[in-house]
């Protein structure tokens, strides 16, 4: 076996196997969309109070500028789906505040955990936030992994900050920029 042929065969795989991971992830949101959040089907609101349902995540799994978007399966092989983050550099002085959204379906446990790993390309540091996903959900992030207002906020330093999301089931993406401001007083 040459090969030429051995590269090809494993190119035909990948792409198979990165298209019907769309394909899958595609039908999810569809049926996202389409399908009312249960508990805003009677118009409640959720455990947190948040009135907002699976139907507001979905607009914040597609790309956008200052948004990352991760999408695959999850290390169970039981659910499928999107994470997303959307950065802003101009809140605070010298720290970014980052949004999660979270479309992922399945039949079971996904024992998922996504990573945005940040390094500040003028002051060299670095550091990350993490969410868990332990079940299929479609959510704003409600109730992790922002318990707090304060667990939005990302010291960075001012400057231009670079930003990728990983996950345990092999979704990656990025590198993007984003510019945080410093502080002017």
């Amino acid at each position: 076996m040459n090969t030429t042929s051995t590269s090809r065969r494993l190119a035909r795989r990948s792409t198979a196997k990165v298209a019907a991971t769309l394909a899958v992830s595609a039908v999810a949101v569809a049926a996202a969309i389409s399908a009312p959040a249960t508990a805003h089907a009677q118009g409640s609101a959720n455990a947190q109070g948040s009135s907002m349902g699976s139907a507001d995540a979905i607009p914040q799994v597609f790309p956008a500028p200052n948004r990352l978007v991760a999408t695959g399966g999850s290390p169970t092989g039981a659910c499928v789906g999107a994470v997303s983050t959307t950065l802003n550099g101009n809140g605070y002085p010298g720290t970014a505040s980052v949004s999660w959204a979270f479309a992922v379906v399945g039949v079971g446990p996904c024992n998922l955990t996504a990573t945005l790993s940040w390094r500040n390309l003028d002051n060299n540091t670095s550091g990350q936030k993490v969410a868990q996903i332990p079940q299929p959900r479609i959510s704003l992030g409600v109730p992790d992994p922002i318990a707090h207002p304060y667990d939005a906020i990302i010291s960075t330093g001012s400057g231009r900050v670079e930003y990728r999301l990983t996950t345990t089931g092999g979704a990656v993406a990025g590198p993007i920029v984003v510019d945080t401001v410093a502080y002017s007083g």
